[in-house]
């Protein structure tokens, strides 16, 4: 299963779980690190509303201790992945609703399990279970958000059909920059 928790203001939801872009050895990790960076996204919502424009991200992560090397947009190994994603104002104004779609065209095999938002942190749960591309996996992550940042952190447990049993560790940064450019 594959499960990111970030903490945030509380309110308890249901969503399901999205892509990632990772490669560890010859196996392409992608499930599981897009999963990482939407639930990233997810744990920006302050009471699951961030501003609407350019947000820049930054995820990286650890597998049974040690850097995970993700592949960036031209194949290029990178212990952090940096990303730019334009919000537009309705998915800005319910965050999760968001997440729950992005997950289920991204990441098949992984829902949004908990969602939790209170005092100025986000708390996400994500599972995948087998049939995800990752395989089964569940990671939980916390940390502070506001309208314009956020900064969440977690770990979890998987199990990779070619790796066997893995231990994640994860951390996405993420800040509102501006306007998006047309």
């Amino acid at each position: 299963m594959c499960t990111i928790e970030p903490v945030a203001q509380r309110q308890d939801c249901s969503y399901d779980a999205r892509q990632t872009t990772n490669t560890v050895g010859t196996t392409n990790m992608k499930p599981w690190v897009s999963g990482a960076l939407l639930a990233g996204l997810a744990l920006c919502a302050h009471a699951q509303e961030v501003k609407p424009g350019l947000w820049e991200g930054k995820a990286s992560y650890t597998a049974n201790g040690q850097p995970f090397v993700i592949q960036d947009e031209h194949g290029r190994p990178k212990s952090t992945l940096v990303s730019k994603r334009c919000l537009a104002g309705k998915d800005a104004g319910d965050v999760r609703t968001m997440m729950e779609r992005d997950l289920l065209k991204d990441m098949p095999g992984c829902r949004l399990s908990r969602w939790g938002y209170a005092l100025g942190m986000l708390k996400v749960t994500v599972s995948c279970d087998a049939s995800a591309r990752g395989g089964a996996a569940t990671l939980e992550g916390s940390g502070p958000l506001s309208a314009d940042r956020y900064d969440i952190s977690g770990e979890g447990r998987g199990q990779n059909p070619q790796f066997g049993p893995m231990h994640l560790g994860f951390r996405y940064q993420g800040r509102y920059v501006g306007a998006c450019k047309s």
